[in-house]
């Protein structure tokens, strides 16, 4: 697999280097391979929190734009390898509840905003509904005595299922993929203690994706991994009008600092130059390059059910991504009240004594 991802299982750590130093852009916005567009931009989101997301790829220059509802900015980078770098890691990322678009910013001869497709493209990640209807087991509220909760409370209970891990959307990617809903029904029947390899994570939710640490699991993993490194390079690319909602198709998943990995995806949809994919094994959605989407659509490919599938926590909620890599130990308590294929999953009572 070409990869450099390193042992899944290591812990990582992520330290910042520092707050970047404010730059300011001055004049035209020109079209060049060294700036990258990010769109879907949350409006809290400051120039300032811009740089410091992308501080790893020493922005140079930087313009921000509001256009009604629409939020972006322009960032120059200094150079098209750390364009496209930067592309690669943060397009689909979520921040505040929505998820970045990055492209660059010199195809074609109108810069589109993705934003201003954001209703086919961007599935909403999480949907607020009413209180009484949460059924979450930490949001134990009687209606008759209800007062008003503290805004750190309300936040941990104020989210739904998000979009990816419903089951009517969890159906509909199946029945494209592997033509059965077989696994769907098989991973509800996890219970007790168990070991969960963290492969993506909703900071601010209970919600995360993660692989059941089994010899089963292990075995499919490298059988599958093995067999996607082999074909990596066999495989072609895409052509442009191959590209349509639920093609099953292979691309580059970013773990992290530590590189990428050639993993299954289904296409969720295609605006211009770009797709929005789910990475099946990783439960993780990202918006990556047309062009490098490749052919993987013989049923040999997908006879491996998927590897993770979706958690939530019984009392805690992610507070930031560094924990995808993880090998978290705890206990599987039960089925979620509104989704029952997410198991609720709470930490082991030794490692919450050391967390205390």
């Amino acid at each position: 697999m070409a990869s450099s991802s390193g042992d899944w299982g290591a812990p990582k750590s992520h330290k910042p280097n520092g707050k970047p130093q404010q730059l300011k852009y001055s004049g035209i916005v020109k079209k060049k391979d060294s700036e990258v567009y990010v769109g879907n931009v949350p409006p809290e989101m400051t120039e300032e929190d811009i740089l410091l997301l992308l501080r790893d790829f020493h922005p140079q220059h930087i313009k921000r734009c509001h256009s009604g509802l629409r939020s972006y900015a322009f960032v120059d980078l200094g150079s098209s390898e750390q364009v496209q770098a930067a592309i690669q890691r943060f397009s689909g990322h979520l921040v505040n509840g929505r998820r970045l678009v990055l492209s660059r910013t010199g195809l074609g001869n109108r810069r589109k905003d993705p934003a201003e497709t954001q209703s086919t493209v961007e599935m909403p990640a999480l949907e607020r509904v009413p209180r009484g209807e949460l059924g979450l087991s930490h949001a134990k509220v009687e209606t008759q005595t209800l007062q008003p909760a503290p805004p750190d409370a309300v936040r941990q209970i104020c989210y739904a299922v998000p979009m990816e891990m419903r089951g009517s959307f969890l159906a509909l990617m199946l029945k494209d993929c592997f033509q059965d809903l077989n696994w769907l029904v098989s991973i509800a029947k996890l219970h007790g203690e168990a070991g969960l390899l963290v492969t993506d994570a909703l900071p601010q939710t209970p919600y995360f994706w993660a692989i059941h640490l089994t010899e089963e699991s292990h075995s499919n993993m490298h059988k599958l991994f093995c067999q996607l490194a082999e074909e990596e390079s066999k495989q072609p690319y895409l052509t442009r009008q191959a590209v349509q909602r639920g093609t099953r198709c292979m691309a580059e998943c970013i773990l992290g600092e530590d590189g990428a990995a050639w993993n299954r995806c289904w296409v969720l949809e295609k605006v211009e130059d770009l797709a929005v994919v789910l990475f099946v094994d990783f439960g993780r959605s990202a918006t990556v390059p047309l062009n490098s989407l490749r052919k993987l659509d013989e049923d040999d490919f997908w006879d491996i059910k998927p590897l993770a599938q979706p958690f939530m926590f019984q009392k805690e909620i992610v507070s930031a991504r560094p924990m995808v890599r993880q090998i978290l130990r705890g206990k599987v308590v039960g089925p979620s009240p509104l989704e029952p294929h997410i198991l609720t999953f709470t930490f082991c009572a030794e490692e919450e004594e050391e967390a205390a």
